[in-house]
Order: C-alpha cells, then structure tokens, then sequence
C-alpha cells in the first residue's frame, strides 16, 4: 500500500542545519529565504568599458568633450592608431603631439622646403613628402631622421601624392605617366596600375593615398575615390568629389568635405552627416582613437568621444 504523508506528518521529521534541528517544512522555508536573500542582492554597479564602433560613439554629440585646444597656426594635421597627433605648421615645423594634447616632440627641416603631407599609419615609422622637391623623408616615432628617398632618382618625375604600403614600401601617384607605383623604400618597382585614364576621365590631380591593408584609396578632388587593390588593380570610382582627407575604419570611410565630418559605408553604400561639437572654420578633421581633432584657424582642438 503507498503510503501518504500528511503535513502532520511532514512536521514528525527532523533535520539539522548547523547543529539546529529543523522540520522539512522548517528546511524548505530556510531555502526559500536563502533564495531570495541572494536574487536580490545589488548587482556590481562597476562601470563597464565598452567599445562601441566610432560610429555610434560619433553620434552622441552630447558625449564630446573638449580636451585641450592648442593655440598653433598650423596647415595640416595626421593623427596615427595610437591617438598620437602631428601639427605641420605654415612655417613647416613639425609637432608631435599625445591623444591629451602634451607635447612630445618637434622637428624642424624647413630649410628642406615646404611639407606636402605626413603618412603617420605606421606610428614607428613616419613618411615626411616634400612634393615640390620629390622627396620623401623617413623619421622614426621620435621624429628622428632615418632616410630618405629622391623619387628623381628612380624615374618618377612628377610625385603628387604618397602614402605608405601595406608591406612597409611606399605609394607613390606618378602624374608624369599617370600611374599608380608600388616601390619598396631602396627604390625598387614592385607594381604600377598602368595609366589611369583608360579607366577614368576627367583632368587627374591626386592628393591623397590611403592603404587599410586590403585596398588603396586614391582621393582625387575632381574625380572622386580611386579604389585599387595591394596589386595597384584598378577596381572602381567612389563618386565622392572635394573632400580632403580620408580614413577607413572597418567597413567606413570617413572623410572631410567643406568642413563636415562624412561617412560612406563601402558595403551598403550609404552616405551619412555627423554633427561636430564645433562646425566654426574647420580646416580639417581627424578621427582617432576615440578622439576627434579639428583643425582651425588659429588651434587644433581635442575632443574625446
């Protein structure tokens, strides 16, 4: 025959919990608060880092803080992976600056003739154009010199824009043959595009190359975005005109036109406006790192996102 137990029952047996007897019911209930007791305890309210794209961090104008502005009268600025950024002013000095704004560095080689452009997506190694002398200048993350290459010497006549390659070489847009040259930094020709205009119309004038390791950006400001891959293949346009810079993170490209921060997404190909905590004058526009730099008139000015 089962036998049943009633609660009476339940209550005749025994337990013990830390030398105290209990009832199973006494038990069950001891359980029971126990339960509670730890499923409502506060949780760790630490504050968590997270690591939104730059994208989501960007669209939170709110959250832009300004850092530090540095009174400079400068021409261009580059920024690097690390936050670092490098001033170039109208007299040609060089400035290395950290993601805070303190100062690390200076350089001064303008007896060498007018800066053209700092390639800084190698932070330990820096590429100094000097256009009108078709000469590049390499420096090490101390702005320390450590050579140089003349492009005369190695048949390229009419340098206009340069960047450095995925391998550590250099890009070079030839305006002479309106090619595009991979060389290494000994002056060796690694690949050349073959000249552009079969591919494209219009009156070539680039002054931006850009390597994310998987492709090569070629800004033209009449033309648009030249995209060729580590071959110097020619693949397409992006009909993107009269920006200044670019930069690729991930699948965007950021870029600066008319003093506006722009995003083209490479997959979707949809083009989006962020808005600047300052819009006044801006020169040019950086980001990095989770800093925004603009430079203007009489300062470049730290933002952190």
């Amino acid at each position: 025959m089962e036998r049943k137990l009633n609660l009476k029952s339940m209550n005749s047996l025994k337990c013990s919990v830390f030398g105290v007897r209990y009832s199973v019911v006494g038990r069950i209930f001891l359980v029971f608060i126990v339960f509670c007791f730890y499923s409502f305890q506060t949780p760790n309210t630490k504050p968590q880092t997270t690591n939104l794209p730059v994208e989501q961090c960007l669209e939170r104008q709110a959250s832009f803080q300004l850092i530090k502005s540095i009174s400079i009268d400068a021409k261009d600025i580059q920024t690097d992976r690390i936050g670092n950024l490098y001033i170039i002013t109208k007299s040609n000095q060089l400035y290395k600056y950290d993601s805070k704004g303190n100062l690390l560095g200076t350089l001064n080689y303008k007896y060498l003739g007018n800066i053209s452009f700092i390639d800084a997506s190698n932070p330990f190694e820096l590429y100094v154009f000097y256009k009108e002398l078709n000469e590049i200048l390499f420096l090490d993350n101390n702005l320390a010199y450590r050579g140089e290459i003349l492009l005369n010497d190695y048949g390229i006549s009419q340098s206009s824009a340069i960047a450095r390659s995925f391998d550590n070489g250099i890009w070079v847009f030839d305006n002479g043959d309106l090619q595009l040259k991979r060389m290494s930094k000994n002056g060796a020709a690694l690949q050349m595009s073959g000249n552009i205009k079969q591919f494209v119309n219009g009156n070539l004038q680039p002054n931006f190359i850009y390597d994310n390791n998987d492709q090569v950006f070629v800004n033209d400001s009449n033309v648009g975005i030249l995209v060729f891959n580590v071959f110097a293949n020619f693949i397409k346009t992006i009909p993107i005109k009269h920006c200044s810079t670019i930069k690729i993170i991930e699948d965007d490209l950021f870029y600066n036109q008319s003093g506006k921060l722009m995003k083209y997404n490479l997959k979707t190909f949809t083009q989006s406006e962020f808005q600047l905590p300052d819009t006044t004058y801006i020169q040019q526009i950086s980001i990095e790192k989770e800093r925004l730099f603009l430079l203007k008139p009489n300062s470049v000015d730290i933002y952190s996102y």
